[in-house]
């Protein structure tokens, strides 16, 4: 199998990509600092601004359009694994969390969710920041680690595979294996750092939301508004064996 990180097949992704969206609203804007970040059109809002009881009904309708022909399991799953995607998204207190999903050639589902938030840190200095993370986040040898440059400044992105356990929400065993891609971006001067964030369990897509997570990091732009995005970076290689191995 092709390693689905290497430059080459990153490129061929992001080639698939849709355009993107309009900039979001400000992080943070006055007369010095102005932080925007752009989302692919495909991705769907999992409603954080809805109250417990619409949001549950929001997942239910989600999960019951994606598995039209699905079991009441499967629906039960999904939607059990969007509500904790949204749960933990408002516990803390992310910018955007949304799903992204479509049918491949081979009509087979892919799905993936997707968090952006930002979190309060020293980045007076990004490269140090930046080195810090790469230094933190490889003390687990079940990720895979790089840092890497956007059109803001450098970046660090984590790659790895978890399993997350819905039994408690699904009234029975359920478990669901997952992808997932991280980007640490130090807003240099703003105390900001924004960690974007892809989960998938549909792992031969996974090049594809990879791809359109390096176009959403590099849309990510500070100083005047007027500052325009630069092209989608090529993403290093990884290893696919990393997280398999997570998997166990």
């Amino acid at each position: 199998m092709t390693d689905p990180f290497t430059p080459d097949a990153s490129a061929t992704a992001a080639a698939e990509v849709p355009a993107q969206a309009a900039a979001v609203d400000p992080l943070y804007a006055d007369d010095d600092v102005d932080v925007r970040f752009e989302i692919p059109i495909w991705f769907h809002s999992l409603g954080l601004e809805m109250s417990e009881e619409e949001r549950a009904a929001h997942h239910a309708e989600i999960a019951s359009e994606i598995w039209a022909g699905g079991t009441d399991y499967q629906r039960t799953t999904v939607a059990a694994w969007y509500a904790e995607i949204a749960d933990g998204a408002l516990e803390d207190g992310v910018l955007y969390a949304g799903i992204n999903y479509f049918r491949t050639d081979d009509d087979r589902l892919a799905t993936a969710n997707l968090v952006v938030l930002a979190e309060k840190t020293d980045t007076s200095d990004a490269g140090i920041a930046a080195a810090s993370l790469v230094e933190m986040l490889s003390a687990d040898p079940a990720q895979e680690v790089y840092r890497t440059d956007v059109h803001c400044g450098p970046a660090v992105v984590v790659v790895h595979g978890q399993v997350c356990d819905f039994s408690q929400e699904a009234g029975a065993p359920a478990t669901l294996e997952l992808a997932q891609a991280e980007v640490y971006i130090p807003v240099q001067g703003a105390d900001t750092l924004l960690v974007m964030r892809i989960s998938t369990p549909s792992l031969p897509e996974l090049p594809t939301y990879v791809a359109m997570l390096a176009q959403i990091a590099d849309s990510v732009y500070f100083g005047r508004p007027s500052d325009a995005p630069g092209a989608t970076p090529a993403v290093p290689p990884a290893t696919e064996s990393r997280i398999a191995a997570a998997f166990g």
